[in-house]
C-alpha cells in the first residue's frame, strides 16, 4: 500500500530529488562556516559588550547568519546552470543598485555613500555586486565555444570598469580591489594567454596611478591606502593599535573578554575591519591559527569542488568565489598586521556585517550548487 501510494503521488519524485540534493550538500563546508561564525560572534560580543545591553551586535550577527544560511541552502537546490539564462536580469539589477545607491535613496555611512537603510537595517550593494561579477565573468568565458579571445576580454573589462567606477564614486576602494582579484582569478583559470595578462597588469598599474593622481579619491582615502608605509602618519593609528593588540596575545591569549586593548576600545572598528585583533589578543596564536585554519579548509573544499565540477561554467563560478574569499582573508589579516593598506575589507564569516556575511554565504550556495549538481541525474 505504501509503495503504491508513493507511486501515485505526483510530488514524490520532486521530494526524492530534493532529499537527494540535500544529502549531496557538502556539509563539511557548512560546519566550517558555522565554526567561524561562532568564533566571530564571540569576538564581536567581546569588542562591543561594554557599549550595548544584551547581545547587541552579536545577536544581530546571528540573525544575519540564519538569513545567509537559508540563502546558501536555497541557492544550492537550484541548478547553477540556470544562472546563464539569468545574466540579463542579474546585470540589470546590478546596474540599478549601483545607480540607486548614489541617488537620494542611498545613505552615507562613515564617508561611504554606498548603503541602503530601511527600518534600521542597512545593505551595501557593493558586497552583493561581487556575486554578480562572478556569475557574469564565468558565463562570459564558459560558452560552448568559450575562450579568452579579445572580444570577450574587452567585454569583461567593460563590465569590470563600469562596476569599479560606480563603486569608487561611492567612496568604496576595498571592494574594487576584490573585483579586480576576482577577474584575475577567472582569467587565469579560463586560460588567458600570458601576453594578455601582462598587458592587463601593466594597464592596471597605469589606471591605479591615474586614480591616485586625480580627484577620484578623497584625501582621506589616499591617506588610508598609504598609511601602512608611514608609522608616523595620523591614519596609521588603527594599525599601530592593531599590532599592539596582536602582540599582547602571545600563545594562548589574554583570555576571552580579558584583552585590555579590546576591552578598553583602543582599536577602532574592532568588531568589523579589525576583528582579527580581538581573536589574536584574547585567544592568542592558538585562536588565530584556528581561525586561519578553518578559512584554509573552506578554500581547499571550494577548490576541490571546482576541480570536480561537471563543466567549465561550474569551475569558473567556484574559482570566482575562491578568489573573492582568498582576497578578503589576505587583505584583512595583512591590514591588521600592517602588511597591507587599510581598505575596509571584512574577514569572511568573522567580521560583523549583514551584507558581507550574507554575500559570503550566498556565494557558497553557488559553490554548493556546483557540488550538488555535478551529476546531471540530480538536476
Amino acid at each position: 500500500m505504501t509503495a503504491f501510494a508513493r507511486s501515485r503521488d505526483p510530488l514524490a519524485p520532486d521530494r526524492d530529488r530534493d532529499r537527494s540534493k540535500l544529502l549531496n550538500i557538502d556539509w563539511s563546508l557548512v560546519l566550517l562556516v558555522a565554526g567561524l561564525v561562532a568564533i566571530g560572534t564571540l569576538g564581536i560580543y567581546s569588542a562591543t559588550r561594554s557599549q550595548t545591553v544584551g547581545l547587541g551586535l552579536a545577536g544581530k550577527q546571528l540573525g544575519y547568519f540564519v538569513v545567509g544560511l537559508a540563502a546558501m541552502l536555497g541557492i544550492s537546490m537550484v541548478d547553477y546552470e540556470k544562472l546563464r539564462s539569468w545574466i540579463g536580469p542579474i546585470g540589470l539589477i546590478t546596474a540599478v543598485m549601483l545607480f540607486a545607491v548614489l541617488s537620494p535613496l542611498g545613505t552615507e555611512i562613515k564617508g561611504t555613500k554606498g548603503w541602503f537603510v530601511v527600518f534600521g537595517f542597512s545593505a551595501q550593494p557593493a558586497e552583493f555586486v561581487k556575486i554578480s561579477l562572478i556569475v557574469l565573468l564565468a558565463a562570459l568565458f564558459s560558452g560552448r565555444n568559450g575562450n579568452t579571445d579579445p572580444p570577450r576580454i574587452a567585454a569583461s573589462l567593460g563590465v569590470l570598469g563600469f562596476i569599479s567606477m560606480m563603486v569608487l564614486q561611492q567612496g568604496e576602494t576595498g571592494s574594487v580591489l576584490v573585483y579586480c582579484a576576482i577577474a584575475l582569478g577567472v582569467y587565469l583559470v579560463a586560460g588567458m594567454p600570458a601576453r594578455y595578462l601582462l598587458l592587463l597588469l601593466i594597464s592596471g598599474v597605469g589606471v591605479a596611478s591615474v586614480i591616485f593622481t586625480s580627484d577620484v579619491l578623497a584625501d582621506y582615502q589616499e591617506a588610508r591606502l598609504t598609511s601602512f608605509l608611514d608609522q608616523d602618519a595620523p591614519e596609521a593609528y588603527n594599525q599601530v593599535q592593531s599590532l599592539n593588540a596582536i602582540g599582547t596575545g602571545g600563545i594562548t591569549g589574554q583570555g576571552l573578554f580579558e584583552g585590555p586593548q579590546t576591552q578598553f576600545g583602543f582599536v577602532p572598528e574592532q568588531e568589523t575591519d579589525f576583528i582579527f585583533t580581538v581573536i589574536a589578543e584574547e585567544l592568542g596564536f592558538v585562536g588565530a591559527s584556528i581561525v586561519l585554519g578553518l578559512q584554509g579548509l573552506i578554500l581547499i573544499r571550494i577548490f576541490r569542488i571546482a576541480q570536480l565540477a561537471r563543466d567549465r561554467f561550474g569551475t569558473l563560478l567556484c574559482i570566482g568565489v575562491f578568489t573573492m574569499l582568498l582576497t578578503h582573508i589576505v587583505q584583512n589579516v595583512g591590514m591588521t598586521m600592517r602588511l597591507m593598506p587599510i581598505t575596509g575589507i571584512p574577514l569572511p564569516f568573522v567580521s560583523y556585517g549583514g551584507s558581507a556575511l550574507i554575500t559570503a554565504l550566498a556565494s557558497l550556495g553557488i559553490v554548493q550548487s556546483v557540488s550538488v549538481h555535478r551529476r546531471r541525474n540530480l538536476r
